[in-house]
């Protein structure tokens, strides 16, 4: 298939008070016509920073340091803020992760979408307002809610309004950053089922943003493993879920609850992620990893095929079939848990 998005080596900084953090470094992947990505990873990893670097929506401390981003052939770096604004909505469009802070409080939904479709149209007012009628049907409103304020809707329904402003000029590409984080499971599984239904609907490709691996198991077919701004496995989904290979991996998947296996213990990973304001050195992971090596601590490791369109980015991805079985004990991760009192309890003194 022809490749809809190309992220070449892209590193993201932002500029603090406490000095240059890399809250992205050397990322790289693609995504084809029509295919639905997840990119998942505990918070602070990247990944919200670097769907916002696609759509030019960093904050102004924020900037693409280098590496290049290229969407439909041409470079969204080099791109001038004028041009981006004309790409937002019409071909790049994000379902965000609030729904109430993305909608204005003291103005009706439907006025907001209206506008919405005309500052990126030529449409009239009556053309965009049957326009955001069709995509609210298409979302599963009714067209007298366009009529509503936020504080009228339930959280289920201004999701579904934000979900309808997306998908109203029917972009190339989706980027949904957590968009279900605010509602109760039930709710959570309507909203994503009609994401994937709409977006195959127009023919989008999908970048689905989210902590929770469980829900790209479901929606997406390829999956994206971050972790302190580096991607540290990405494979098809069906192929993950089924043989993890880089230990932060395990651990996550670990961690999520099987509906199929009745009393089984899950597994917590000890420790927090590094801190990116902070030189860093090695493995990202190789403090909260249980079969980490004096290598994994001063040595870098590169994402490497373990498998046709199946990376990692282990030293010791040969070793993984023992990795698997280590990682599902819990007592595994507590020597890990101890390791990390010990040095911090070492470095305090």
């Amino acid at each position: 298939m022809d490749k809809l998005l190309e992220v070449k080596n892209v590193s993201i900084e932002y500029k603090t008070e406490a000095g240059i953090m890399r809250a992205v470094d050397d990322v790289s992947f693609s995504l084809d016509v029509g295919e639905s990505m997840g990119l998942v990873g505990e918070s602070g990893c990247g990944k919200t920073t670097l769907a916002k670097s696609i759509m030019r929506l960093l904050a102004k401390n924020g900037k693409v340091s280098s590496g290049e981003i290229i969407f439909k052939g041409e470079d969204l770096v080099k791109k001038t803020d004028e041009q981006i604004r004309k790409l937002r909505l019409n071909d790049i469009a994000m379902v965000s992760q609030s729904a109430m802070n993305a909608l204005n409080p003291v103005h009706t939904v439907g006025k907001q979408l209206i506008e919405g479709i005309q500052a990126h149209t030529k449409m009239s007012k009556d053309e965009a307002r049957r326009r955001a009628a069709e995509v609210f049907k298409m979302v599963g409103l009714e067209e007298k809610r366009l009529k509503s304020y936020p504080h009228q809707m339930s959280g289920g329904m201004k999701q579904r309004a934000i979900i309808a402003m997306a998908l109203s000029l029917n972009p190339s590409l989706i980027i949904a950053d957590e968009p279900t984080t605010a509602l109760d499971v039930v709710v959570q599984d309507h909203i994503l089922q009609q994401i994937i239904e709409l977006q195959k609907a127009i023919s989008s490709s999908m970048i689905l943003i989210t902590h929770d691996i469980s829900v790209v198991s479901e929606t997406c077919e390829t999956i994206i493993v971050m972790y302190g701004g580096k991607i540290m496995e990405q494979a098809p989904t069906k192929v993950f879920f089924k043989a993890p290979v880089h230990p932060y991996s395990l651990g996550l998947n670990n961690a999520f609850p099987s509906i199929t296996e009745i009393g089984e213990i899950l597994i917590s990973i000890p420790g927090t992620p590094p801190n990116l304001l902070e030189a860093q050195r090695g493995c990202r992971f190789s403090e909260r990893c249980p079969f980490a090596t004096g290598k994994c601590e001063t040595e870098e490791p590169k994402l490497e095929f373990v498998d046709e369109n199946h990376t990692s980015a282990c030293h010791y991805n040969d070793q993984v079939e023992r990795f698997r079985e280590e990682s599902a004990k819990p007592e595994v991760w507590a020597k890990v848990s101890n390791r990390i009192f010990e040095r911090r309890k070492e470095g305090a003194s």
